[in-house]
């Protein structure tokens, strides 16, 4: 898990520097930028696609998928709206998870440059997540269905240029399966386009 996290930050903190740099110049003001432009940079729909991973002490997931799609209010609240989904396979079966999340993220975006900006954030919302068991034995095949609605939480970055951005995030998923409480860790690292 953290080899992964760290693969997903790295990015950022390459590009961060980079993008900031390449769009500063001697007349570069951004307190004058951003209360003289047309649109608010801050404020906007946007939609990605990423890959996603789900661990605990008992699970390691295979790489999965994502697709979110959010709106930015300002600088500091966002609506996020997103669905993943990620398994594995071991002796004889299979389980796979699915996730839909509804929440926000709270933070501040940071800019780098006129069109740069990068926001750590807080997130919290609900979630609703079905895990699929199925197994065979040498005479039949089983499977089993569990699905919990329950709240999440986590941290993240997003780092936004122009109309792209890069969003990475890390949130814990408080899931009921059968008798048993997890906790389960949700990594995820996602691509997308913003709109304004």
């Amino acid at each position: 898990m953290k080899k992964i996290l760290s693969t997903a930050i790295f990015p950022l903190l390459i590009t961060a520097p980079v993008m900031a740099n390449a769009h500063h110049g001697p007349s570069y003001h951004t307190h004058h930028h951003y209360h003289n432009s047309n649109h608010n940079p801050y404020q906007g729909p946007r939609v990605g696609l990423g890959i996603s991973y789900l661990s605990d002490r008992h699970i390691d997931t295979d790489t999965g998928f994502k697709l979110e799609g959010g709106y930015d209010f300002n600088r500091i609240v966002g609506f996020n709206l997103s669905y993943e989904e990620s398994g594995y396979d071991y002796y004889r079966g299979s389980i796979d998870y699915s996730t839909v999340k509804l929440g926000t993220d709270l933070g501040y975006a940071f800019p780098l440059s006129p069109s740069v900006s990068l926001k750590p954030y807080v997130s919290l919302g609900f979630h609703r997540t079905t895990e699929d068991n199925r197994w065979c034995s040498s005479k039949n095949c089983y499977s089993t269905n569990y699905s919990d609605t329950d709240s999440y939480y986590g941290i993240g970055m997003r780092l936004t240029a122009d109309m792209f951005y890069i969003n990475v995030s890390n949130e814990v998923l408080n899931m009921d399966v059968g008798r048993y409480r997890h906790e389960l860790d949700q990594i995820a690292v996602t691509f997308g386009l913003k709109f304004r």
